[in-house]
């Protein structure tokens, strides 16, 4: 009879558990950790304190069509922005101004020529550019943190996301210029 009762109440405490299993990270705390390990990883190549004290972030562009994005370009810039913050980076997104930087919906373009200029006007040694590649499968991110002083690459890094619903779903608003 002991053991009938020892048994009942070990049941009765098993049913009152429960069984919390992991669940696998959603698509855009996915795309959330990339962008972060990417920051990361450019920093890490590039520690110069001086070069980070203040950067100007350009929006991530469709690399075959770099006068548009979409909002996984925009979300992505937001993104990596946050994580140079969290790294106590200076994010300048430059205001709007014709000479040096196209802004529309779309987003903050830096033209090559203007990046002297517009780095001078905000003093900024460095400045992040980003582009992705949508593939069948998979949508490649590549990053260069750019002297703006010395015009060269400082540090790059990529990372590959699959091609979830949700990617799909930012891929597919695409903003381009005048619409």
């Amino acid at each position: 009879m002991r053991s009938l009762t020892l048994s009942l109440a070990a049941i009765g405490l098993g049913a009152g558990c429960q069984i919390i299993e992991p669940t696998a990270p959603s698509d855009a705390e996915l795309l959330v950790d990339a962008c972060y390990e990417a920051v990361d990883d450019l920093l890490s190549q590039h520690q110069d304190r001086q070069d980070l004290e203040r950067m100007l972030v350009s929006t991530v562009v469709d690399v075959n069509d770099v006068k548009r994005t979409t909002m996984f370009g925009r979300v992505t810039t937001e993104f990596l922005s946050a994580r140079l913050t969290r790294n106590n980076v200076d994010v300048i997104h430059p205001t709007v101004r014709e000479d040096h930087l196209l802004i529309q919906e779309t987003g903050q373009f830096l033209l090559s020529r203007d990046v002297a200029n517009l780095a001078m006007d905000y003093n900024a040694r460095t400045a992040l550019v980003s582009t992705y590649a949508p593939l069948e499968r998979n949508v490649i991110v590549s990053m260069k943190l750019v002297s703006t002083v010395e015009n060269s690459t400082l540090a790059a890094t990529d990372f590959v996301l699959h091609r979830s619903p949700v990617v799909e779903e930012m891929l597919e608003s695409i903003v381009g210029w005048g619409r």
